[in-house]
């Protein structure tokens, strides 16, 4: 059981104790005030969640840091009360439940009831009346009582026993509290809000009577005596208005009066809080994809036999019972840099063999990581025995630092996980075991810090992990990969991710040669220019201040210098980039507080920290390749990100300059030339971009000179930049806003771009109408290859949520086949260079680009296989084209 929530055994429980307290909830208080709270959450399948994830939190908060005896939530009955009998107009003002809560309310129930909380629904009763009749009953019987509620009618039934705690605010509200502020006990706050009124409540009270008048009032009268006697009011006005309203008074008081005389029969000790169906909670929190929350279900282990690897003999006797597959799972950090400290083994058998190399091995000498590699040598390269694992790159790594490449069919569980849903923003083992298993094992996450790591687990906690590891890894392959095939996704699996795997792996154990002089001395240039930035800087606001703080920058812009705000945020004025560059045109500093922070974030980002990040063994960087991250396929990387390094300008050139090639090598650079655009052509069957495309013409300046209705010779350097921008944006489902803060001009001149843009390419325009209504058809949208993402916006109660769906519609099967073929390229590119046994190598993609380090006398057959595979990769209606750079660094290959 974790510490974090105070959720007692149900062993450790009492039979028929006193509760010390109590937290009665107002539970449809409570789901509104969640919904307000979290605006647009859903999970991949388009399911609003904000309510739920809101009122999850509030609910656990409670559990957690007031951990109470007992917990009892309240719900409105949906039947008429008493007070709709008395006024019809009662609450009447109220919108209709929003549809996007509506569906979240059954969520909601279910998790209350998987938390195994009391809850109760009266037919006729408000739920502020339940609430009142337990906590008087409760505070009866010597119960302290918190009643949970953002609701002001509940200061009425506030005593010494009885409490008000609002979890949003972590306040805790007393009778002192209630005639502190309003000057009377709380017991006499209907009689204020028969005078004021409530408009939540549509209580009507008097117009005109707010509360500070009402609480003179009422200090020194009863209600009773005003209304009988209405002359003791010294003001006419006031006492008019009392006069003319005697009926509404005693009407609104009957409203604002909650009852505390409801029958109602309970035993205190069904609120006694109990441990929750675990088993229900992981499906309910699973499900709605909260994975923060996922963390308080206790983690479990999979009791399958282990054993542990001690010798050579155990290791040879593992192998004797591989027969068609192996599964293998490693723990470490960094597969470039750290050998493992524990590998789990799995065959066909239940059983799990387990090595360690931690600091507490028996027989380090006969066993150690490289004499089993070694000893299993023939299984890896085996092309008749299947590998499976999870993340299995990590396991190419090692065996390539070892000189072993593997061979045969590999099942990767998290590269299958991502194809059946790219929309999740993790295919961790944990996650993926989650989704697909609906168990929440132990993880190595549940036993490291910041101050202990991999290398500080204990051997049988390692083992323990690893047992269950391969244990799910194994359930996980069988379920995945006969998804892949129901689906129809297979196919890309074993043509495009597989493959690449291998190809990834070689490139992250190949690195980038970093030229570190160079970032030493443009982080010295850099460091002048931002001085003399800052000087500047501090010249026009008249003095010195922090300016990498908005609050101290705000009051610079406007207060001292009077430039008017743009957007207020909950600390001040925004001075976001989008507000500094429209201040821009009315000021000078805006401007350069942009360079400031652009030179500033170049310089911590890459050029201070790239020397940081150079490994010390092989003096290269080694970033790491992402194959399960983004929702259309593309790659990325980190550690370092250099899919972000800035292409254009001379500082981004400067950055490029200082990745190098290795002696005796040339970095050579192939860049798709505008990929997308020709996918869009061949996708639409567009005529007249398919024409452009094959005769090779500027697409850029063609389309200028159709948005401008000039010759081609005509076309300026800005209609063409405007007409590049049309033609992406179109790509990517721009709207006549979007493009007019891009080009710098009206809503409607953009709006007549993208109409003429349309008038002139009906192909295209059929194109997206076409794919926007087979998602919403399908459910989700395919590349040319057959890989799929669901668009779950589409269905999506807001307005903006649909719209982006829309969006994701157009541009996924666009993007997502470039993907497609640039990591075919990089199949067969990183083949045919094997297969030649040459030594040049691909190090790097970023977005369409391939760079290669090519060995000097390789040289021009390298172009030959780089332009033959990139180009050849897929015949569409349109050739593709690539350009093709080479030199010492990248900057000058890229040029």
């Amino acid at each position: 059981m974790p510490d974090l929530f105070a959720f007692p055994r149900d062993d450790q429980q009492k039979k028929k104790s006193t509760l010390k307290n109590i937290f009665l909830i107002d539970g449809n208080s409570f789901i509104y005030r969640a919904y307000h709270a979290i605006k647009e959450l859903s999970n991949s399948q388009g399911l609003p969640t904000n309510a739920i994830y809101g009122f999850t939190n509030m609910l656990l908060k409670i559990i957690k840091e007031k951990a109470p005896d007992g917990i009892l939530i309240a719900f409105d009955s949906p039947a008429p009360t008493e007070r709709h009998r008395i006024y019809e107009e009662y609450k009447a003002q109220r919108p209709e439940t929003p549809g996007d809560l509506i569906v979240q309310i059954p969520y909601i129930r279910n998790l209350v009831k998987a938390l195994r909380i009391k809850t109760m629904e009266i037919e006729g009763c408000e739920a502020d009346d339940i609430l009142a009749t337990l906590a008087s009953e409760a505070a009866a019987e010597g119960i302290e009582v918190f009643i949970v509620t953002g609701d002001k009618d509940m200061l009425q039934i506030l005593n010494d026993k009885v409490k008000i705690y609002d979890p949003m605010k972590n306040r805790v509200i007393s009778k002192d509290d209630v005639i502190k502020r309003f000057g009377i006990p709380p017991e006499r706050i209907p009689e204020m809000m028969a005078l004021t009124g409530d408009t939540i409540d549509n209580i009507p009270g008097v117009k005109g009577i707010g509360e500070k008048i009402a609480s003179e009032l009422l200090q020194n009268h009863s209600l009773e005596e005003l209304l009988e006697n209405p002359e003791v009011i010294e003001k006419k006005r006031i006492r008019d208005l009392i006069k003319n309203n005697i009926e509404t008074i005693r009407m609104s008081l009957d409203l604002a009066r909650i009852r505390s005389d409801i029958p109602i029969e309970l035993d205190y000790e069904e609120c006694r809080t109990k441990e929750p169906d675990w088993d229900e909670l992981l499906e309910i929190f699973r499900s709605l994809e909260f994975g923060s929350l996922v963390k308080m279900i206790p983690p479990r282990s999979m009791d399958v036999p282990v054993r542990v690897i001690n010798n050579l003999e155990d290791i040879r006797s593992f192998k004797k019972r591989v027969e068609e597959s192996i599964v293998i799972n490693s723990y470490l950090v960094n597969p470039v840099q750290h050998e493992p400290v524990g590998i789990g083994l799995g065959s066909i058998s239940e059983d799990v063999w387990f090595l360690y190399s931690g600091s507490n091995n028996h027989d380090k000498k006969e066993h150690t990581i490289e004499t089993i590699i070694s000893e299993l040598r023939d299984i890896f390269e085996s092309s008749d025995i299947a590998k499976i694992s999870h993340d299995i790159k990590k396991e190419y790594i090692i065996l390539k630092r070892h000189g072993i490449n593997m061979k045969g069919m590999v099942y990767d569980t998290m590269i299958a996980s991502y194809l059946l849903n790219p929309n999740k923003s993790s295919h961790s083992l944990n996650e993926t075991t989650l989704d697909y298993l609906y168990f929440r094992k132990r993880d190595i996450d549940d036993l490291t810090s910041n101050k202990r790591t991999i290398y500080d687990i204990d051997r049988d906690d390692l083992m323990d992990i690893a047992r269950t590891d391969i244990a799910v890894i194994k359930k996980l392959k069988k379920e995945l990969f006969m998804r892949l095939k129901s689906e129809g996704l297979f196919d890309i699996y074993r043509d495009i991710e597989m493959p690449l795997i291998d190809v990834l792996a070689s490139m992250e154990l190949t690195g980038i040669k970093v030229d570190i002089k160079k970032l030493h001395e443009l982080s010295k240039q850099l460091q002048r220019q931002l001085i003399e930035l800052q000087r500047m800087i501090y010249d026009l606001a008249q003095e010195e201040f922090n300016i990498n703080s908005p609050q101290q920058l705000s009051r610079i812009l406007f207060e001292k210098l009077g430039l008017k705000p743009r957007k207020k945020t909950k600390t001040g004025y925004s001075t976001e980039v989008k507000v500094l560059e429209e201040l821009s045109m009315e000021h000078e500093l805006p401007s350069l507080i942009l360079q400031w922070r652009t030179l500033t974030k170049l310089k911590s980002t890459y050029i201070d920290a790239l020397p940081r990040l150079i490994n010390r063994r092989t003096g290269r960087i080694h970033t790491t390749f992402n194959q399960a991250v983004t929702s259309t396929g593309r790659l990325s990387s980190s550690d370092p990100n250099l899919q972000n390094i800035p292409i254009r300008g001379e500082l981004g050139r400067l950055i490029r300059a200082a990745f190098v090639a290795d002696e005796g090598y040339y970095l050579l650079s192939a860049d798709y030339s505008q990929i997308e655009l020709r996918i869009l052509a061949h996708l639409s069957g567009d005529q007249g971009l398919i024409d452009a495309f094959k005769r090779g013409e500027d697409i850029h300046t063609r389309t200028a000179s159709e948005l401008f209705g000039v010759s081609e010779r005509d076309v300026t350097a800005e209609m063409r930049r405007v007409a590049k921008t049309v033609n992406f944006g179109i790509v990517y489902g721009i709207s006549a806003y979007g493009l007019s803060e891009s080009i710098g001009t009206s809503v409607e001149e953009a709006q007549s771009y993208i109409e003429r843009y349309f008038n002139t390419h009906e192909g295209v325009r059929h194109y997206i109408e076409r794919i926007i209504e087979m998602a919403k058809k399908h459910g989700y949208v395919k590349t040319l290859f057959g890989r799929k993402r669901a668009i779950p916006e589409l269905n999506a109660a807001s307005v903006h949520q649909r719209n982006l769906g829309e969006r994701l519609a157009m541009n996924t099967p666009v993007q997502g086949t470039a993907a497609d073929i640039i990591k075919l390229a990089m199949i067969s590119i990183h083949r045919r260079i094997r297969e030649r046994n040459l030594k040049s190598r691909l190090i790097l993609q970023v977005h369409d680009e391939l760079l290669l380090e090519v060995k000097e006398n390789e040289l021009d057959e390298i172009k030959d296989i780089v332009k033959e595979e990139m180009e050849g990769v897929i015949r569409l209606d349109v050739p593709l084209t690539v350009e093709i750079g080479f030199g010492k660094d990248w900057a000058e290959a890229h040029n």
